[in-house]
C-alpha cells in the first residue's frame, strides 16, 4: 500500500503525526509527472476545496482520457487518504500530469520556471511483445544521446531532480552484456545527474512502521553502466502498492514494478525541499539533495555497500531530514556545504572526530 511504502522509507516521520514534529504534507509544493498518459484528475484523492490539485498543462481540453499507470502513480505522489492506505508520499501537493511525448522539452520549460522534482515511470524494455531483443546489446548500460541530453537538462537546471524507474528487466537474460545477471539499464537510466529507483520489497509492521526485512524485487533491473558508475542509485517501495485507478473517481489498483518505486522517491523528495526552505528560505540543488539520499539509505545485508541492485540502500526520508535539522542546530554534528568546484581547483575541509564516533562524508 501507499501508506506502508511512506513507512518503510520512514516518510511519515515528517507528517504532522510524525516524531519530528515538522507537520509537512507538500502543501503548495508541486511535482511533475510524466508518464504514458495522464492522471485521472477528478479522482477523488486528488480533490481540494472543490477542485483538483492535477493539472494536466500539455492537454488541449480539461479532462483528458485518463490512463492507469499514470492515476496509480500520481497518486502514490499525492493522494490525500480518503482510502488511508491509499495515502501519497506528499498528501496535499500539486501535480503537473504530463504524456511522455516531447518530454525533454516539457521537463526543461517546467524546469526553467521553478519545478524541482519530477517523476518518470517509464522507459526502453530489453525485449519487446514479441519475446525479442528490443535493441542491440550494447545498449544496455550505455551513456547514449539520450542520457547526455538528460544531464544537460540537470546540468542547465541545477535545483531540478529528475526521477526514474530503473525499469523491470531484473529476470530477463541476454548475452554479451557487462557481467551475468547485471546490465539491464538502458537510455536515459545511465545518465549521471538523474536518480535512478530501483524496486525493494520492504516487510514492515502495519502499526508501528517497523522494517524487520527489505529484499530487492527479483524484477528489478540491475546496473551498473558499462562505465562502471553505480546505478540504479536508490531503492524504494515498489512491490504490491495499492493506489488510485483511472476506473472511477472513487477506483483503486494494486501495481508492483519500479515505476511505484520511483513516485514514492519523488514525493518523499518534495518534503524535504518543503523542509529545507523552512529552514532556510531556501531550496537544496539537486545534487545536494541527491547526494543526501544517497549519503543517508539503508544499506541491504546482502551486499554491503554501494551495488547495482539497491544502488547506495533503501531512502530513508527521517535520516535526510534529520541531518536538515542538525544542520540548522545550535550545535551542528552535519555540515551541508554547496560550492562550485572548478576544473583542476581543490576544496579541504578539516574536522576533528573523537572515539569512538563515526565520520561518514559523500
Amino acid at each position: 500500500d501507499n501508506k506502508y511504502s511512506a513507512f518503510a522509507l520512514k516518510t511519515n516521520k515528517l507528517y504532522p503525526s510524525g516524531t519530528l514534529g515538522l507537520s509537512l504534507t507538500g502543501a503548495g509544493m508541486s511535482v511533475g509527472v510524466w508518464d504514458g498518459g495522464w492522471a485521472l484528475s477528478a479522482h477523488q484523492e486528488f480533490q481540494l476545496g472543490g477542485s483538483s490539485r492535477i493539472s494536466n498543462t500539455d492537454y488541449p481540453s480539461a479532462n483528458p482520457v485518463a490512463d492507469l499507470h499514470a492515476t496509480h502513480v500520481v497518486g502514490t505522489v499525492c493522494a490525500k487518504g480518503v482510502s488511508s492506505v491509499a495515502k501519497g508520499m506528499a498528501y496535499e501537493s500539486n501535480v503537473k500530469s504530463y504524456d511522455w511525448s516531447s518530454d525533454e522539452l516539457e521537463v526543461a520549460n517546467e524546469a526553467a520556471s521553478g519545478l524541482l522534482v519530477s517523476n518518470h515511470s517509464y522507459g526502453v524494455p530489453i525485449y519487446n511483445d514479441a519475446n525479442e531483443l528490443n535493441v542491440p546489446t550494447w545498449y544496455m548500460g550505455c551513456y547514449n544521446d539520450a542520457a547526455v541530453d538528460w544531464d544537460q537538462i540537470a546540468y542547465s537546471f541545477p535545483y531540478y531532480l529528475s526521477v526514474h524507474s530503473a525499469g523491470n528487466s531484473g529476470q530477463e537474460t541476454y548475452t554479451g552484456g557487462f557481467a551475468a545477471g547485471l546490465d539491464k539499464l538502458t537510455g536515459n537510466k545511465n545518465a549521471k545527474n538523474l536518480l535512478i529507483v530501483a524496486n525493494a520489497n520492504p516487510t514492515v509492521h502495519p502499526i508501528t512502521g517497523n522494517m524487520s526485512a527489505m529484499p530487492i524485487n527479483a524484477s528489478s533491473s540491475q546496473g551498473p553502466t558499462d562505465d562502471g558508475r553505480i546505478k540504479p542509485d536508490i531503492a524504494a517501495d515498489g512491490t504490491s502498492l495499492f493506489s488510485t485507478s483511472n476506473a472511477s473517481t472513487s477506483s483503486y489498483d494494486t501495481l508492483t514494478g519500479t515505476s511505484m518505486a520511483s513516485p514514492s522517491v519523488a514525493g518523499s523528495l518534495i518534503l524535504l525541499q518543503q523542509l529545507n526552505n523552512n529552514l532556510n528560505s531556501s531550496y537544496l540543488k539537486s545534487a545536494t539533495l541527491k547526494g543526501l539520499v544517497c549519503h543517508t539509505a539503508v544499506d541491504d545485508v546482502t551486499n554491503v555497500g554501494p551495488d547495482p541492485y539497491f544502488g547506495w540502500g533503501l531512502m530513508d526520508t527521517n535520516a535526510v531530514a534529520t541531518l536538515l535539522i542538525n544542520e540548522n542546530s545550535a550545535t551542528p554534528t552535519t555540515v551541508i556545504e554547496e560550492y562550485q568546484l572548478n576544473q583542476g581547483g581543490t576544496y579541504t575541509i578539516n574536522v576533528q572526530v573523537s572515539n569512538p564516533k563515526l565520520l561518514k562524508a559523500t
